[in-house]
């Protein structure tokens, strides 16, 4: 009978020591035979206050293959980093436990597209950001920080850690479903309800303000970087992070180049929207005409990792700013049977799905 090892993550309380720990277990995993069947999701509780904010499952065939796995001389180095950067416990499991992906989630009332993307995208791809770009920053102890677009809250989270207890920050977003799940995150943070292009503070407010994957939704790109500068104190930190071009992420250019042949240019233009400022000349361009004297643009490198190809397709119909609402259920089931062949080379033995996906970072340092 199958095996399951159940890791319930309560609190991360080293990112780096996390990061150290997610480097090594995949193939650890793969190499005992156990594949993912859940990374990370919402937990909803009808009883008592326990609640991991990062679940995660992983199957064995039986459970001698599990227990060799958990007490092998690879994990073992592997599960102190867990232990000593996180608040968890791990679980065996018999049974069968249901993969939740977006298409589940979707199905259930209570789940905004908000929460399918704090559930799906933040574990799969944008977490990883929030060090990085506080680090381009350089967040200090003490300072005041803005995160604009802040979405569920994963950079102003990072800017927390940064900032410490004398420190103060603030995050802006135009979406109150992002929001209201960032607000779930942290009462030390002030979550408020504004536009970038319009930012309701008073000039040279802040020592940093940042900006994760937003910029290239602002209905006014010129205007929201101008402001963002507005409110930068002299010698301030501007750091804001775009998707690098679209080429540079295999994977999802596999599946650009699968939506256009099975559905045409618009669906597959939708996705293609995250992507259109991975340009670093066309970035140079935008912060001259924001008044952005002396940005820097460098490329970070960042990983793409979904518990399987029927996830990383469901957790994509699911959200609105690229196929949300695009795609039938005829269309999508066609959609996964074509791109388990065209991403077979992105799939390990264990069923994770992996890829590069890189970031441009604009950096500048008000005068």
């Amino acid at each position: 009978m199958a095996a399951y090892c159940f890791f319930d993550v309560r609190e991360i309380t080293d990112q780096a020591k996390v990061d150290q720990y997610v480097t090594g277990v995949f193939a650890t995993v793969e190499q005992y035979g156990g594949r993912y069947l859940v990374l990370g999701g919402k937990s909803n509780l009808v009883e008592g206050d326990w609640q991991p904010v990062y679940p995660v499952i992983v199957e064995f065939s039986d459970g001698e293959q599990a227990q060799r796995w958990y007490w092998s001389r690879e994990y073992e180095p592997l599960k102190a980093l867990r232990l000593a950067g996180t608040r968890s416990n791990a679980v065996f499991l018999e049974g069968v436990i249901p993969r939740a992906d977006a298409a589940t989630i979707e199905r259930r009332e209570s789940k905004s597209p908000a929460e399918i993307y704090d559930a799906l995208f933040v574990p799969a791809l944008f977490r990883q950001w929030g060090p990085v770009v506080a680090d381009a920053a350089q967040i200090a102890g003490g300072q005041q920080v803005l995160d604009v677009a802040c979405g569920t809250g994963v950079l102003a989270l990072a800017a927390l850690d940064c900032v410490g207890p004398q420190g103060k920050v603030l995050g802006i977003d135009a979406n109150p479903d992002m929001l209201s799940v960032a607000r779930r995150k942290s009462d030390r943070i002030d979550w408020r309800d504004a536009r970038a292009e319009a930012l309701p503070f008073p000039d040279a407010r802040f020592d940093a303000v940042v900006s994760q994957f937003g910029l290239m939704f602002f209905d006014d790109r010129v205007a929201g970087l101008r402001e963002m500068m507005r409110v930068l104190k002299p010698g301030g930190r501007l750091a804001v992070a775009v998707c690098d071009a679209l080429e540079r992420s295999p994977g999802y250019a596999a599946v650009a180049a699968l939506l256009e042949r099975l559905f045409g240019d618009g669906v597959a233009n939708a996705f293609r929207a995250p992507f259109v400022l991975g340009d670093p000349e066309l970035l140079y361009t935008i912060c001259a005409k924001a008044g952005v004297a002396n940005a820097s643009v460098k490329r970070h490198h960042g990983m793409v990792r979904f518990a399987s190809i029927e996830s990383l397709i469901s957790t994509e119909r699911a959200c609105v700013w690229t196929l949300g609402g695009l795609l039938d259920q005829a269309q999508f089931e066609q959609l996964v049977d074509e791109a388990e062949e065209a991403l077979q080379g992105f799939v390990s033995a264990n069923g994770v799905v992996a890829f590069d996906m890189p970031a441009l970072i604009i950096t500048a340092t008000k005068n």
